[in-house]
């Protein structure tokens, strides 16, 4: 008797993934596991396609380079309440929220069909802020679901290859976007966002996972928010993790304008040439995601992080040679130790994270990185108009080796400790 595609893994399943290293193969072999990542990838690539789009929609109907901007600001300022929104994410089981969650916003992008003129341009930049909203609750309901979708060894290759998708995703939805709304309009793009949402609840809905209903703690949301932070600052690895993983975001800001000053200033070429550096770093970037889980398991969560930290590091400094070859390399070593980084710290909060405390804790990992970005874009947009772009790259390349060197030097970062009860005790216990 055949197998349902959406039955999750029978204890043979599981008896063979426990055998030997986990490979990309086998994780694909989980019923489950299939309809997990084409969810994913589906919703995302509606997801980038739309968030490049809107910016240039909105240039298209008012003629303002500022307004558009606007479209990434609303969306970042609504990923800012990361911290509030993982409180809901304990507090409800995680499979349902997501479910209602994509469903909401799926039908909230379908209003963005209305949009004609520049006078309602507002409704774009509504949607964008609880765009950021809700991929903030989905993202931390997943993460706290994975753990209890495969086992503690197969966390790695998961994020791994969740990282692999992501990045080919962002080679192609820029076509997608761009394409849709040169042809059709922005409502196409829209239209194309929510059936994508559409295909994703459906695969979640197959999706078997075991869930309590999570007791409440009968604390307020001060209290419940506060958790979240608490347990970083008292749990040495994801303390350690969390202010590298800051600086390393607050440096990788600098690369939004960066990027532009390297192609122009450095390679004379037009600005467009950053297509170039985007797509050798995508490129690089699947084979470092792809790559993740093995590397992890020799590595540790923590120095596979160290060890993406440093080749950002080290891509930012040959960055500084005025060569297109070299440059192109650089990217490309680049976009291959992001997904590292990426990997190394989530799967080091999955591990050292109490379950009914995971929404909460990677709502605060989240605040603390995307606002180190989010400054660090600030940064790097006034440094280039009183540095050198060498200047500002090697300065780049410093601090993202200053935050790895942290890391490889904390015993706490070492492989033996990566197993998720000494923190956990060491949380009860503190």
């Amino acid at each position: 008797m055949f197998a349902s595609p959406f039955e999750t893994a029978g204890a043979s399943d599981t008896r063979r993934l426990q055998k030997g290293d986990p490979v990309m193969g086998e994780l694909l072999a989980i019923p489950r596991m299939r309809l997990y990542f084409l969810g994913n990838s589906l919703s995302s690539i509606g997801d980038y396609a739309l968030w490049l789009a809107a910016g240039i929609w909105v240039k298209e109907l008012t003629g303002s380079t500022s307004k558009a901007g606007l479209c990434m600001l609303f969306l970042v300022t609504g990923t800012l309440l990361s911290p509030l929104t993982g409180v809901l994410v304990d507090r409800v089981r995680r499979k349902p929220l997501i479910l209602v969650g994509n469903s909401a916003t799926g039908l909230l992008v379908l209003s963005l069909t209305q949009v004609h003129h520049a006078d309602q341009v507002w409704l774009i930049y509504v949607v964008m802020f609880l765009y950021g909203l809700s991929a903030d609750i989905t993202g931390s309901a997943m993460s706290a679901l994975l753990p209890k979708l495969v086992t503690g060894d197969l966390l790695g290759s998961a994020n791994g290859l969740s990282q692999a998708l992501t990045q080919g995703q962002r080679l192609i939805t820029p076509a997608i976007g761009v394409g849709l709304l040169a042809a059709y309009g922005g409502g196409a793009v829209a239209l194309m966002d929510a059936a994508s949402f559409a295909a994703g609840v459906v695969c979640w809905a197959f999706i078997k996972v075991e869930e309590e209903q999570p007791v409440p703690s009968g604390d307020g949301w001060r209290q419940e928010t506060a958790a979240g932070f608490l347990l970083l600052a008292r749990t040495p690895v994801l303390r350690q993790l969390a202010v590298a993983l800051t600086v390393g975001l607050f440096v990788m800001g600098f690369f939004e304008t960066l990027g532009i000053a390297i192609a122009t200033v450095g390679l004379h070429h037009p600005p467009t040439w950053t297509g170039v550096i985007v797509t050798a770093m995508g490129v690089t970037g699947i084979a470092g995601g792809m790559s993740a889980g093995t590397v992890l398991k020799r590595l540790g969560p923590g120095r596979l992080t160290a060890l993406g930290l440093g080749l950002a590091g080290l891509a930012a400094l040959v960055m500084t040679l005025p060569v297109d070859a070299v440059v192109i390399g650089a990217a490309a070593l680049f976009g291959l130790g992001l997904p590292f980084v990426i990997v190394g710290a989530m799967t080091a909060v999955q591990l050292h994270t109490p379950n009914e405390l995971m929404g909460r804790v990677s709502g605060a990992n989240n605040f603390l990185v995307t606002a180190g970005q989010a400054v660090g874009i600030a940064a790097g947009a006034a440094l280039i108009s009183v540095l050198p772009y060498r200047a500002l790259a090697c300065l780049a390349a410093g601090l993202l080796a200053l935050a790895a060197g942290y890391l490889l030097t904390r015993p706490e970062q070492r492989p033996a400790q990566d197993s998720p009860e000494p923190a956990r005790q060491e949380h009860l216990a503190g």
